[in-house]
């Protein structure tokens, strides 16, 4: 699902549950600078940031087609990753859309899609669709690609808020240095959600067994076709703060540069969803265990930008953290809090970085806090995005259906106020802890917050100082010439 996204408009409880991937939460109050919604940037967009290059892209139109189609987002260019099998994963500038550039067929053009790994169903903004949306993004059909073949058998796809709808087609998806055949959707409707955010699409990377597409998910194409030698991919998303633009998806194996130690494999629960979905051992703040009455599972999901758990789980968690305040599903907390969260799997603790759950600051003074109260599928579920994912490297294994953590080497730069070393993982398993609540260790305190942010800030400035050039600069700058409509930040 992906949430690598922001919070949204209200939908009862009743409905949560048919939600399939993509959860885009929407705060009702959006005055923080850091969670608001991203919205089309104007042609000439303004980039004081150094190491990016911002393409505002405007497609005209042409003799062959009498649709305009533009896409006027702002989109942060990772760099190529040197392992093979990789591409690199850009995103949007504020850590809540994580995407993959493709081309397809023999267009020329990039499209971003949402990396989603709750979701199965890959698709794309069709040259037909109406919807609003659409008119602000990238679009693809027949007269980009020659060697696109079309279906009229619909897919239909409903998300935690939003949905799209549309039918089948096959064509040749370039992504990185692999070229598999692939059938996905050709979206002629989409729901104004996705206006806010600079996806022209959804890569669905699930399990592959919730299917609203009826054919072959990527994984299996790719294994079939003998492009990677196992179902298996990883994953490192960057933080915009640090500088590094260096988020890449690994195919068919996993970036041992990215880790240290072993990787955690945690063994998924079983589900007819296709969620990426392995048990809770424990959740703390500080040395504070958060106590639940049973064991909980959580989803993880790269697209979705937050975490998102039952409200009595997240009051919970809130209440070890000293001055936090609660406004229905959300909560505040003081913007100097150095409250360390803990999330464990397989007995291995996790840290995540306050600079990833605490977020931007609110008119009361209060910083917002991106773990929120919202059931988005079962009591016993929480749907665990990119604001834990930044803090690891993931690992999703579709042959022993497993997800692995590994704990960040240096180059990762994860801040070091929140990312300490877990001990060696202990034997696979779901712990005794877990049928009778989430008591127990929550592991290694982190250091100081004094001294964590002045190291954090060192190793900030010096690795701005060698951030790379972006991937494909120079090609991108030769289409940007061509419509005399490209900054160079």
């Amino acid at each position: 699902m992906h949430t690598s996204l922001l919070p949204w408009l209200a939908l009862s409880a009743a409905l949560l549950p048919t939600a399939t991937a993509f959860y885009p939460y929407h705060y009702e109050d959006d005055s923080t600078t850091s969670n608001s919604r991203r919205t089309p940037s104007s042609p000439a967009v303004a980039n004081t940031d150094s190491r990016s290059i911002t393409l505002p892209i405007h497609r005209i139109t042409t003799s062959s087609s009498l649709r305009t189609r533009q896409n006027a987002y702002k989109i942060v260019n990772s760099n190529d990753p040197k392992q093979a099998n990789s591409v690199a994963i850009d995103q949007d500038g504020g850590d809540l859309s994580y995407m993959v550039a493709v081309t397809i067929g023999d267009s020329k053009e990039e499209y971003h899609l949402l990396l989603d790994s709750a979701a199965s169903n890959t698709w794309v903004m069709g040259q037909d669709c109406r919807s609003n949306a659409c008119k602000l993004h990238n679009s693809f059909g027949t007269s980009d690609s020659s060697s696109l073949k079309t279906q009229t058998t619909p897919f239909s796809v409903t998300y935690g808020t939003g949905s799209v709808s549309g039918t089948l087609a096959t064509d040749t998806l370039h992504i990185g240095p692999l070229s598999p055949s692939l059938t996905f959707g050709l979206a002629n409707d989409v729901s104004s959600e996705f206006s806010s955010y600079p996806m022209d699409g959804i890569l669905g990377i699930g399990r592959g067994t919730a299917d609203n597409i009826a054919a072959p998910k990527l994984l299996d194409v790719l294994s079939t076709s003998k492009l990677i030698s196992a179902k298996i991919y990883g994953v490192h998303l960057s933080r915009a703060t640090d500088g590094l633009s260096d988020g890449e998806l690994n195919l068919g194996t996993v970036n041992k540069d990215r880790f240290t130690g072993d990787l955690n494999y945690v063994d998924c629960v079983p589900n007819d969803t296709g969620f990426w979905e392995v048990p809770v051992s424990a959740a703390s703040v500080d040395t504070n265990s958060i106590p639940l009455a049973s064991a909980r599972n959580a989803i993880i999901d790269t697209g979705t930008s937050f975490i998102l758990m039952p409200p009595s789980d997240a009051l919970a968690l809130h209440k070890n953290i000293a001055g936090y305040v609660q406004d229905g599903e959300t909560f505040s907390v003081p913007c100097d809090t150095a409250a360390t969260v803990q999330f464990s799997f397989n007995n291995v603790p996790y840290n995540i970085s306050t600079a990833d759950w605490r977020g931007g600051k609110l008119s009361t003074g209060l910083c917002r806090s991106n773990i929120v109260g919202r059931q988005t599928f079962g009591e016993k579920q929480w749907l665990v995005g990119d604001v834990f994912l930044k803090n690891v490297y993931s690992v999703f294994d579709a042959e022993k259906w497993r997800v692995g953590f590994g704990v960040k080497s240096a180059g990762a730069a994860t801040p070091s106020a929140s990312s300490a070393v877990p001990p060696p993982p202990t034997s696979a398993g779901v712990p005794d802890a877990a049928e009778t609540g989430l008591v127990g260790s929550p592991g290694a305190a982190a250091p100081s917050s004094a001294a964590a942010e002045a190291t954090q800030q060192d190793q900030k400035d010096e690795l701005q100082k060698g951030a790379g050039i972006k991937r494909n600069a120079m090609s991108r700058v030769v289409v940007l010439l061509a419509s005399s409509m490209f900054i160079l930040g």
